[in-house]
């Protein structure tokens, strides 16, 4: 009997300590500090691209704060729509990042059917924006910004403005200056922003609003003449935004790396903050590097971030009603 009550113990013991190891293990899992491995980054276009490029002046430096390396993972396709939708529903563990932007985040979902909505991505936090300018050619009659509007006001037909596609915050800068200015411009869309340029200097339009033709504007070829900014550009201290014009159209196209938007608290926390340590190390470099692409470096923390992204959202989405999006959507 006594041999019997023995055996038990040790038969119960050896059944508890598999249990006991695993319990461990759990718990040793779950105090593991984060992040202990490399960690992916989706990159919504191809190798090369302006967010690629991005990646590497603002995330090889986040990396470098983490102690992991950021993987690249290019899924270009459905205009930025492809890498959003694997970013919204990948495991929100942190080690899945995404290069989101004001077209990815707040547009695409806005007009478009997707699987995804802005409140499933989660910004880190702004690192840089991309600001719409008003171009005309060097040699155009009109001086400043209210000449041209005033020329569209009274021109018997309609001026022509090109933009880098339908369905893009350029349409929009359009479309809601046409409402805040009482005149009707027609959009003429491009595929792209060296496209747009392209029209202007050919001659096929009479403006071009855009995001990177400071280029041409170096060379002489064309003059800015306002911007839809809260403020004015650094690259372009003395042009007027158009809200001082007296038309407050404001859509700056916001860059920040997102997460899935159930991510713990804590884990937010710790890409955030050491988004900002980037910034504090290498705030000088990052500026100047993203200049040298037209972007203005304009760091938010993620709670600022959101509030950005939300007013991007109202006004948009504003527009969108106006010009009927929504309907077709």
């Amino acid at each position: 009997m006594e041999r019997k009550e023995r055996l038990k113990k040790v038969f119960g013991l050896l059944f508890i300590f598999p249990l006991l190891a695993l319990f461990l293990s759990w718990a040793w899992a779950a105090e593991e500090p984060y992040p202990n491995r490399p960690i992916s980054i989706m990159i919504h276009m191809g190798p090369g691209g302006v967010v690629d490029t991005h990646v590497k002046i603002v995330g090889d430096r986040l990396a470098e704060i983490l102690g992991q390396p950021l993987i690249r993972v290019h899924k270009p396709g459905g205009g930025g729509s492809l890498a959003a939708s694997l970013a919204a529903k990948a495991k929100p563990d942190g080690y899945t990042l995404f290069t989101g932007t004001s077209t990815t985040n707040v547009l695409i979902p806005m007009v478009k059917k997707v699987d995804y909505t802005h409140e499933d991505l989660l910004p880190l936090g702004i690192y840089a924006r991309g600001v719409h300018g008003f171009y005309v050619k060097t040699n155009a009659k009109w001086k400043t910004f209210q000449e041209f509007i005033e020329d569209a006001k009274t021109r018997p037909g309609p001026m022509k403005i090109s933009s880098y596609g339908k369905q893009t915050f350029g349409e929009f800068v359009i479309e809601d200056l046409n409402k805040k200015a009482r005149v009707k411009m027609v959009q003429v869309p491009y595929k792209s922003c060296a496209e747009t340029v392209s029209a202007l200097l050919g001659g096929h339009v009479d403006a071009d609003v855009c995001t990177s033709s400071m280029g041409q504007v170096a060379a002489g070829a064309v003059r800015i003449l306002a911007v839809a900014d809260y403020e004015r550009s650094e690259f372009s201290p003395d042009v007027k935004t158009m809200k001082e014009w007296g038309y407050p159209v404001t859509l700056p196209a916001f860059f920040s790396f997102c997460l899935p938007a159930k991510t713990p608290k804590p884990i937010v926390d710790k890409l955030s903050n050491a988004m900002q340590e980037v910034f504090k190390r290498h705030g000088k470099q990052i500026r100047a590097e993203l200049l040298n692409l037209e972007t203005v470096a304009s760091f938010y923390d993620s709670q600022q971030s959101l509030q950005r992204f939300k007013e991007n959202y109202d006004m948009a989405f504003r527009i969108a009603k106006e010009i009927g999006y929504l309907e077709q959507k």
